[in-house]
C-alpha cells in the first residue's frame, strides 16, 4: 500500500486513540466505496455493450445489485465523529 498523501487527515498532528480510529475507518470506507464505484461502472457498462447476451447479462446483473449492496454496507458501518448526525434507515 502506498504512503498516506500529505493532505491525508492521518497525515496530520496527533489525536486521541478513539479520534484516531474514526479516521481511519473513514478512509478505508472511502476506499472501499472508491473500488465498489468503478466495478459498478464497469458492470453497467458490459450490461450496455452485452445486452443482448441473457446469460452475462443476469450475470454481470449479480455482480452489479452486490456492488450496490456492498456500498450501502459500507456507508452505514462508516464511523462517524461525536459531531456528525446519525442517519436512522
Amino acid at each position: 500500500m502506498p504512503p498516506l498523501p500529505d493532505s491525508s487527515p492521518l497525515a496530520c498532528c496527533p489525536v486521541d486513540p478513539t479520534e484516531s480510529h474514526r479516521l481511519i475507518g473513514r478512509e478505508v470506507a472511502h476506499e472501499l466505496n472508491n473500488i465498489l464505484t468503478i466495478i459498478q461502472g464497469y458492470s453497467e457498462r458490459a450490461m450496455m455493450k452485452n445486452g443482448d447476451n441473457p446469460t452475462l447479462h443476469r450475470d454481470l446483473q449479480v455482480i452489479l445489485d452486490n456492488a450496490k449492496r456492498a456500498t450501502l454496507v459500507v456507508r452505514r458501518a462508516r464511523p462517524r465523529s461525536a459531531s456528525e448526525p446519525t442517519m436512522i434507515g
